[in-house]
């Protein structure tokens, strides 16, 4: 009997230990099956709002950008700058996010360290062909660019507000307009109420019997000459009396980007406006009959390389000119009422460097930034005659003009008050550089001594006889 006890307790045991062992088996198997099962969970979990949240927005995205194309008579920003339509959508839309909206809502996205994320601003960038333009106002998706190709006699164009008739195109509505290509004896002319943005993309339009480009209304236009292209607009000999530049516009024009453009004006002025005139940036080479650039209102020069032979004044206008910045060369008129510089309202010079040279000048005001020598000759220089102006050994500046001249006017950085300055007339530079009349390097001589003169303040005055 206790043998059967003993055996049957030990059998007890053994199940015991049998079902401890399967337990513990089961357990581990458990623990080693969680890790790979959550993994996979978690990562279908994060991975299925990013499948299905970058469709959504790229179509939202690409409805926000046919929508700007459809309705082109939308309010100003949503036109032609992106951030000021992600501000002002809702107003238009809706809940229907922009393009420039599916941008902001992407600090939300807590993946936005991914590769999507961060690669984002790059496509947006490339989208954009105005996203790298000198000192450019707005920024506008490439979607909503509107294209103009110019074929000689003939235009190819994609989006609205846009008509043509031969070689004359018509643009009726506000936005961006990208224009290439040439037109033998043709014109684009803009009448919209909205803002308006030509980029200049190697472009070359010369026009018979009228402006280039002539702007009838519009809120504002901007143009951008865009990097690393040469444009030309040239004007005929006669013109109807609403074109009065080679570029004209009855409103504020604005120019920038980085490209050159040259004109070339058989009438009138080169550029003119019945409104403001500024000039950002840009290489602008201007040959005129009359004014190189002309305003009703103000001129502001903020940078860029501005070149002005004219055949009346450099540069005028009925109200201020402001130059802040940038290199001018302004070449004036020999009548005895034209000159390089005529500012009605006033001039101010805050910076950047000036040269003009013509039968006179309008003297700066004494509130000006920065330091103006004003030279007046007794009697005019022959055409090609050099001016040179020199601090001992040091040049200030050496010059000349295509026409006869009595008065040079200079400001830039190197000019210093109360310093002591040579005044030399004619003679020779030797292996010097000229461009646009104004001589650097090189070796002076021959010239005929003229006097010593003394800056006195901001504003000097030096009369030679």
């Amino acid at each position: 009997m206790k043998r059967m006890l003993a055996l049957l307790a030990t059998c007890a045991m053994l199940c015991t230990l049998a079902a401890c062992g399967q337990q513990e088996e089961n357990s581990a198997a458990e623990s080693g099956n969680a890790a790979p099962t959550d993994s996979v969970q978690d990562s279908a979990t994060d991975s299925k709002p990013a499948d299905s949240t970058a469709p959504e927005d790229s179509s939202k995205a690409e409805e926000s950008g046919s929508d700007s194309q459809k309705d082109p008579d939308a309010p100003e920003h949503s036109e032609s700058s992106g951030t000021d339509s992600a501000v002002q959508s809702p107003e238009h839309n809706g809940d229907t996010p922009s393009g420039p909206g599916t941008e902001n809502s992407q600090p939300d996205n807590p993946s936005g360290e991914q590769k999507p994320a961060a690669s984002t601003p790059t496509q947006q960038e490339q989208q954009s062909p105005t996203a790298t333009t000198a000192a450019q106002e707005d920024s506008t998706p490439a979607s909503d660019v509107k294209t103009i190709t110019l074929l000689g006699d003939s235009v190819r164009f994609e989006g609205k507000g846009i008509a043509a008739r031969g070689s004359k195109v018509g643009i009726t509505k506000g936005g961006t307009y990208r224009i290439s290509g040439s037109l033998s004896d043709g014109q684009i002319e803009i009448n919209t109420e909205k803002k308006v943005v030509l980029q200049l993309d190697g472009v070359s339009i010369k026009n018979s019997a009228g402006s280039a480009i002539n702007v009838i209304n519009a809120k504002r236009v901007n143009v951008e000459l865009m990097p690393g292209t040469v444009n030309s607009l040239e004007d005929g000999s006669v013109q109807h009396d609403a074109d009065k530049g080679t570029l004209f516009s009855n409103d504020t024009l604005e120019i920038g980007g980085s490209g050159t453009l040259n004109i070339r004006s058989n009438y009138a002025h080169g550029i003119a406006s019945d409104d403001d005139i500024i000039v950002n940036s840009g290489r602008l080479h201007i040959v005129s009959t009359k004014s190189g650039l002309f305003a009703n209102d103000d001129i502001t020069i903020n940078g860029g390389t501005l070149y002005c032979d004219a055949g009346t004044n450099g540069i005028k206008c009925k109200n201020t000119i402001s130059i802040n910045g940038g290199t001018s060369v302004l070449m004036g008129g020999t009548r005895e009422e034209k000159g390089a510089v005529i500012a009605i309202g006033g001039l101010t010079i805050n910076g950047g460097t000036l040269y003009a040279v013509g039968n006179t000048c309008t003297l700066p005001l004494a509130s000006s930034g920065q330091n103006v020598v004003a030279v007046n000759f007794a009697s005019a220089l022959s055409a090609n005659m050099l001016t040179r102006i020199a601090s001992g050994s040091s040049p200030l500046f050496t010059l000349s003009s295509p026409r006869a001249y009595k008065t040079v006017l200079y400001s830039g950085s190197g000019l210093r008050e109360g310093a002591s300055y040579t005044v030399s007339t004619g003679g020779m530079v030797s292996g010097g550089n000229t461009a646009d009349y104004v001589t650097t390097g090189g070796t002076y001589s021959g010239g005929t001594d003229r006097g010593t003169y003394k800056t006195t303040g901001r504003v000097s005055t030096f009369s030679v006889s």
